[in-house]
């Protein structure tokens, strides 16, 4: 729902809907696992990954369910520092339906005809039990299990269950101020993102201490949805494009790179409308450049200690980038057909 009343167009959402589908757009093979509704959202959800190639097999529709439907209300911008650019909310602004997520999917998945395929890297953003329980069994098989909680949770066994087979978790300083009570994996990444002010990592088997990349300052802020999850998949897609597998080599100077390539990814997202907007405006060859030519100021900055590194970056190219996509933006704001729940009001 935008600031002047009017509705953008209806889309695939969620922290792994996203993650999955912009892996899928740089190239990657996606497959989602999950269980919705026999309803038009949960077409729009497989006809949205089936852009992108994605194997849809472990999608799953039953008629008992409903499939989950979120809005999100965009805030007006009052303070250029202001870092909330929207609300969101289960509630249906033309109706007041309550469409909302259910987690039991375990039994559903069990009866799937096909038996789950292979995969180098498994990403998990809420510790279910069918989540946390595929988490175990990849991490069993070798694979790269990403864990981003947005919360802990009710179940704190569950949670620890998902942070012990986890190669990285990835966390919001605001929701979750650390993982000191639980036991990371002996090579595990952990990354705290900051908002503003960035992020920092760790890994306990190169070097105990943080390491901050401070965040690119905006020419101008559009929507911050997504911002997270397209760090997160930039930081798949440059750690493990070639060898999908966590290997010991890995050292400080790949994950800072990999961090600051999901960062520029982030940034010019923000200047875009909606979580995945970026790829609306550009081909995924165009936005893997764009990252690429302001993540590699970052990285070399590092390497040398310079201070931008430490601090807000505003890049002369970023403003660039910014012009192009406001003039997509501008060229292509229309109303939708409806609210994503019911017919246009």
């Amino acid at each position: 729902m935008r600031r002047d009343g009017s509705t953008a167009p209806p889309t695939l959402g969620g922290s792994a809907g996203n993650v999955l589908w912009i892996l899928g757009a740089l190239g990657w093979k996606t497959t989602p696992v999950g269980v919705l509704g026999d309803d038009s959202a949960s077409r729009m959800v497989q006809s949205d990954f089936e852009r992108v190639n994605a194997d849809t097999r472990f999608l799953l529709r039953s008629s008992g369910r409903s499939t989950p439907v979120i809005f999100q209300h965009q805030l007006e911008l009052t303070d250029r520092e202001l870092s909330a650019t929207h609300r969101f909310t289960f509630t249906c602004p033309a109706c007041g339906t309550k469409r909302g997520p259910l987690w039991d999917d375990e039994s559903a998945l069990a009866d799937a005809d096909s038996p789950l395929p292979s995969a180098g890297v498994f990403f998990l953003d809420r510790p279910t039990r069918l989540g946390v329980s595929l988490a175990e069994r990849y991490a069993e098989d070798g694979a790269v299990v990403v864990f981003e909680p947005s919360t802990m949770g009710d179940d704190l066994e569950l949670f620890a269950r998902a942070v012990r087979c986890a190669s990285i978790v990835k966390y919001a300083n605001d929701r979750i101020a650390d993982l000191s009570n639980f036991d990371l994996r002996p090579h595990a990444v952990e990354i705290q993102t900051c908002g503003p002010d960035g992020l920092r990592f760790r890994a306990s088997s190169l070097d105990d201490s943080w390491i901050r990349l401070g965040a690119y300052e905006l020419p101008f802020m559009q929507d911050t949805a997504g911002a997270g999850d397209w760090c997160t998949a930039g930081l798949i897609f440059d750690l493990f494009g070639r060898s999908p597998e966590l290997r010991t080599e890995i050292d400080n100077d790949a994950l800072a790179r990999a961090l600051a390539f999901g960062q520029a990814l982030s940034t010019l997202n923000c200047m875009a409308e909606g979580a995945r907007g970026l790829l609306s405006a550009w081909t995924p060859g165009r936005v893997i450049r764009a990252a690429r030519d302001l993540s590699e100021a970052r990285v070399n900055g590092l390497r040398s200690q310079q201070p931008q590194c430490e601090s807000r970056v505003s890049e002369p190219r970023l403003s660039i980038f910014a012009d192009e996509v406001t003039q997509w933006f501008t060229a292509t704001v229309s109303n939708a057909d409806g609210v994503g729940c019911c017919p246009a009001p």
